[in-house]
Formats: structure tokens, sequence, C-alpha cells
């Protein structure tokens, strides 16, 4: 059999039976190309495109033969012609007040401006300034960095207290690389309508490229970026939350404007219109395309960090987070030397003491303390240069409020503050020799009739417990002050949050929390709520009344300074520290020495509770520690004096509190030493608890 070869070159195909094959069928023309190019798909193309203009056409010769048909025509043309004009003129004025109800407030602030900012004009902060150097150096002057194949940073996310300086960095970061600085506030991005957020947002990021491709690179600053950043997840403008979900209706806010930030940072190297039409210009002259030169880049700030959406904070948006702390001690006198400089001030002004006198400050503080508030106090008393009495009635105004004293003050009541804020400031004296008391007054600021003001002599990260044990006695000192010189307890510890009672319980509250009464097995975390312990009370009462009967006990031991301090208050209204100084003893401290701590702490730990000190007698000399746990070393007691008394006893087995202790008792009387004696302390007898008061002083004396 000879050998066929079918008309496709191929040899026949033999069946599954060994038969022949049937030829292969020509392929069917199903593609798009060739339906189009069949004969009758041709004819109707050409149909649909000439008879529109046979109808015109048809048309226009039927109106000028026949007069009738023409003036209908021009009647539909005009209904028409009013139809369209109407839809148009609301459409631009819709777009109209789109347009500016678009524009928001931003600052923008060119290399060549006067008010440009550099790293010479933000003080404080060293490290924080060597580690954005590295970034703002690129921003300049990048080309090694696309060389060896880096890509920069799309965001900076600047976080911290308020009053930090995070716009004043992101500012000076822009002025020392020489770039334009375009800032706007998070809330400028709401809107009232749907879709007016995300104008805004396009707006904003279209002139940061503007500027960026006029100078190479540019900064786009969302200050409170919380705002419109928040959380999609149903905080701050998330799906239903608040005004900004109305159900998708007409009003809106929502997430809009966040949902065009993180395109417009994930777009960042994206080519835009007049960059593709340069590209193919380029291409169809043969020549590469060349490399975009300029660069935006986003910043942003708030003290809110954990409200973010966690989109925004990815890898590839906001890159770097940066947190700005609140300066330390070299810091703050940094920034105090830097605001001093911008003022006139005369030769009483300390720096060292301003440095000691602001702990904690933020720089904004600062600024507004030296710059505002001095200088207005020294204009208005007729001198041309603040002096450090101006700056310390500043620094007073910013902390307690403004001076608000009581023309007509009760003679009475008046010496109660007193005794109550000396009270305080002895306690504080004799417990925290580590701190320095500032100033003593009895006017009124703010909700305060009077004040004690304190600060750290040294930077304080870290303290040991027994600190708050005797900040709890400070906060009680007025109170029992007041019990032992006035004969009775007084309104003034109790009250709503900032008074001496709430201080004490928050005190307890951290003494708790930082394990002083055992495991901290409640917590916010676990309870929702900063409550003890079921059970706790007893345990809390007994250490209230220890520590109460320890503060009484120094009271009583140094009653003629508290005396002596209420009397001066009496007489000036306000002592200073030197003036406060001159009538107290030595409380021990020893600046150059090093601190000892060590002979307090325990000699091994233990699984069992610490015990507490037992209540301390009024009026029984002490001479002795009373125990490891004392807040304060110099309160002692004999060891056969009292009992120690285990607190963690339950209350049921603790003895019942006695009337005296709950009872007011009469005034101390101070014994005045007699002229032939030498001159020596004031001295407080101890009396029996049933003396009456005596009354031969008349009440205000001191007056």
């Amino acid at each position: 059999m000879s050998n066929l070869v079918s008309n496709t070159g191929q040899p026949p195909v033999k069946g599954l039976l060994g038969g022949k094959a049937a030829p292969p069928k020509a392929p069917r023309k199903t593609d798009i190309v060739s339906r189009r190019n069949r004969p009758l798909a041709r004819l109707w193309r050409i149909f649909k495109a000439v008879i529109p203009w046979v109808l015109i056409i048809g048309l226009v010769i039927w109106m000028f033969s026949d007069p009738a048909v023409l003036s209908l025509v021009l009647l539909v043309v005009s209904y028409a012609a009013r139809i369209v004009f109407a839809l148009f003129y609301a459409v631009i004025q819709f777009v109209a007040i789109f347009w500016f109800m678009a524009r928001s407030k931003t600052e923008i602030i060119k290399p060549e401006d006067p008010k440009t900012m550099t790293f010479a004009d933000y003080w404080g902060q060293p490290t924080l300034l060597r580690l954005v150097k590295q970034w703002i150096s690129l921003l300049s002057d990048r080309d090694k960095f696309v060389e060896m194949g880096g890509k920069y940073i799309n965001g900076i996310l600047l976080y911290g207290p308020p009053g930090t300086g995070k716009t004043m960095l992101a500012k000076a970061m822009a002025g020392e690389a020489g770039i334009p600085f375009m800032s706007i506030e998070g809330s400028g991005f709401r809107g009232m309508f749907v879709g007016v957020d995300v104008l805004k947002m396009m707006a904003f990021c279209g002139k940061a490229k503007k500027l960026a491709r006029e100078y190479g690179a540019c900064i786009a600053y969302i200050d409170e970026i919380d705002a419109v950043g928040a959380s999609r997840s149903g905080v701050m403008g998330g799906a239903g939350g608040g005004m900004g979900g109305m159900g998708g209706g007409m009003f809106g806010g929502g997430s809009g404007a966040l949902t065009r930030l993180l395109y417009e940072m994930d777009g960042i190297d994206e080519k835009g219109r007049v960059e593709k039409w340069k590209g193919r210009i380029y291409k169809m002259l043969g020549k590469t395309p060349p490399v975009r030169n300029w660069h935006v880049l986003y910043m942003g700030s708030t003290n809110r960090p954990d409200v973010l959406d966690a989109a925004l904070l990815r890898p590839g948006r906001f890159d770097q987070k940066i947190q700005v702390n609140i300066p330390d001690k070299s810091g703050r006198r940094e920034v105090i030397k830097g605001y001093l400089s911008r003022v006139r001030y005369d030769e009483t002004v300390d720096v060292e003491a301003i440095v000691e006198d602001t702990p904690s400050a933020t720089p904004a503080e600062i600024a507004s303390a030296l710059t505002k508030d001095a200088v207005r106090i020294a204009l208005f008393n007729g001198r041309h240069a603040i002096s450090q009495r101006d700056i310390d009635q500043a620094l007073q105004e910013q902390q307690v409020g403004l001076e608000q004293p009581i023309e007509e003050f009760d003679p009475e009541q008046r010496r109660q503050v007193a005794y109550h804020e000396a009270g305080h400031a002895v306690v504080q004296h004799y417990l925290l020799p580590e701190q320095r008391i500032v100033r003593v007054s009895i006017i009124r600021r703010g909700n305060a009739l009077g004040y004690v003001m304190h600060v750290d002599r040294t930077e304080t990260y870290a303290a040991p417990l027994r600190r708050y044990a005797a900040h709890i006695m400070v906060s009680m000192a007025g109170h029992v002050a007041t019990k032992l010189h006035m004969g009775e307890y007084w309104t003034g510890a109790a009250g709503g949050p900032g008074s001496d009672f709430s201080q004490v319980r928050g005190r307890i509250w951290q003494l708790y929390q930082s394990g002083y009464f055992g495991p901290p097995v409640r917590g916010m975390e676990s309870t929702g709520s900063a409550a003890l312990p079921p059970g706790a009370d007893g345990l809390i009462e007994r250490f209230w009344k220890t520590l109460e009967e320890q503060t009484e006990q120094l009271l009583v031991e140094h009653a003629d300074e508290v005396d002596a301090i209420a009397q001066a208050l009496l007489e000036k209204s306000e002592l200073s520290n030197p003036e406060v100084m001159e009538l107290m003893g030595d409380n021990g401290y020893q600046p150059n020495q090093p601190k000892q701590m060590g002979r307090w702490a325990p000699a091994r730990l233990t699984g069992a509770p610490r015990r507490l000190p037992a209540p301390i007698i009024a009026g029984s000399r002490p001479s002795t520690p009373v125990s490891d746990t004392s807040p304060n070393p110099a309160i002692k007691l004999k060891p056969d004096a009292v009992p120690s008394a285990d607190l963690l006893k339950p209350l049921a087995e603790a003895a019942a509190p006695t009337v005296e202790s709950t009872q007011p008792r009469p005034a101390i009387q101070l014994r005045r030493p007699s002229s032939s004696s030498p001159t020596g302390p004031l001295t407080s007898p101890a009396k029996p608890a049933d003396q009456p008061a005596s009354n031969d002083e008349p009440s205000d004396k001191a007056q």
C-alpha cells in the first residue's frame, strides 16, 4: 500500500479499528477580528454611521420646505437649551460649593521665608536631632542613596506629650534641608458632606507635589493626625461612629480622607499625567525618560498613637516612628538659655534655679513662662527687664493659677489655712529632704486656699516605695496639723480630685499596684476599674491609721516649727524658700554625699509580706527605727514602748479604735521660754486628753 500524504503535509491518522481516519476539518473563524470582517458586519457598521447624517440632512430639508416644521424644531431646541443651561448652572453651583468647602487653611513656609526655622532654633533634644539629621541630609542630596538602590521613606510619625515641640521639630527639619514646609490640622479634613474630606486630602497632597517639583522635595505635615487617621474599627470615624456614620447618607466625615491618604502614600512613586505624557514623548524620540528627582515626605504628630489605624502605621507609609519626650535636666537648661536669649533680663535671673523649679516641664510651658507671663509681669510693674521674681511668679501662675486673694477672709478660717499649710511644709521638709520647698502660700489660687510648692532636687525616674508612703504622710499632715493646733478637724483635706484625701487614696492604690501589700492580683486590665481586692479594707484602714499616727507624732515633735511657719504665713501670706528654711531645723540633706539606700533594703526576700510599722503613741519620744519599711528613718520608736502589731491579721482580730483617736482633741498650747531662760526651741508639753483648750489667747492674735 502506498503512503498517502494529506494536503496538510502530515501522514493520515489511522482510526482505532485500523481504518482510515476522517480528514481534519478546517478551523472555524470564531475570533472577534474575523467576525468584524464579515460582509454583513461591515454593511451594518456603515449603515449605523450614515443613517444619523441622512436623518439630519432630511430634517433640515424638511424644515426649509415647511415653515410649520421649522417652528416646531426651533421650539424643541429652545426648550432643550433651557434644560441644558439649568443643569449646567446647577452643576457649576454644586462644584463651586464643594470647591469652597474643600478649601482648608494650610501653612506654607518656603526656604526664602523669614520665619524659616533650623536645628539651631530647636533646643533640648540633641539625641533626637542626630537621628533626624540622617534622613534630612538625604532629602537635599540623595544621589548616592539612590545609586546604592536605597528607597526613601514615605513618612515619619512624631508622638509624645503635648508641648514637647513636635511641630517645631518638623519645621526645623524642613528649614535645615532647605525645602518647603506645608502643614494642616487633622481636623481641617473634616467635611459636612460625603466626599468633601477626600477633596481636601487630594488638594493637600496636590499642593505638596507641586512644591516638591519646584524645590526638589517637600514636607507635608499633618498636626494632630489622630483626628483624621484614627482606627476605622468603630473608633472615631469608623463605620457607624459619631456624626461621620449616618448610615452612608448625605452627611459625611468617615474614613474617606484616611483612605485617600493611604492611597497617596502608597502611590508616591507613581507617575502623574504630565510625567506619563513626557515619557511617551521621550519614547517616540527614542530617548530614555528622566528619573524623578523630587520627593514628598509625609509627617504627622499626635499624643495618642494608640488610636491610629494600623494600616497607617505599617512600613511603607509611616516608616519611622519617633517619640518626642519631655527634655531632661540638661535639655531644660538648654531650652531656658535659648528663650532667655530672646528677652531682656537683669542680673537676678538664676538659670539653675529655673531648671530646678521646672521638673517635667515641656518646652512650650517654659517658653510661655519666660516670653509671655514673665515679660507681662515685669512690664506692668514698671520694669524694662524681667527678674527672677517675675519668672517665679509666672511659674506659679502656670502650676496653681492666678492670684485671687480673699479680701475679707475670716481670721479664724485664715488661721486654719495657715496651720494646714504649715503642717504640709514641716512633714515635707523632714520626710522628703530630697525635695526642695519652693514656696508656701495662703493666697487663694484657683480652687486652693493655700498650697506648698515643692520640686525634686534631682531628676527622679525610679524611687523606693517608701517614698509613696512619705507622700501619703505629707498629704495627711495638713489635716492632722489642723486637729493638733485648732483642737478639731476642719474641712480642707476632703474634696474632689486633687484634694489631700484623694491623693492619699491614689498613693495607696499605687502602693498596691507596686506590690507593697502583697501580689497585685487585681488591676485595671483585669477589673476595668481601679478597685482593691475584696477584704482589703481592713488592711488599708490600719495602714492609714498607722501613717496618720506617725504623722501626728512628727508634728507634735516639731510643733514649734509648725507654729512659727503658721505665724509667718499669717503675717506675710506667702513665704519663699529662704524664708521657710530659716524657720526649719536640719533635715539631714547632704547634697554632696552619695545616697546610701542599701541600709534600708531587706536582708533577704521572702514570700511572706513585710510587717508594717505599728501606730505610734502621740507624745512619746522616738529613739529607734520603727521597722525596715518605715517611710522615714528619722521617725523612731523605742523597742519596748509599743509592741509591734501585725497589720496583716484580719480586721476582726485587731484592737478596736479608741475614742481619743477619732474625737477632736485640745489644741496644742506652746509654752514660750521665759526671758531668763536661754533661747531654745519651743516645747509642746503633753496634756491629758480631757483637759479643755485654753482660750486665754485670741484666735487671731497674729492678725
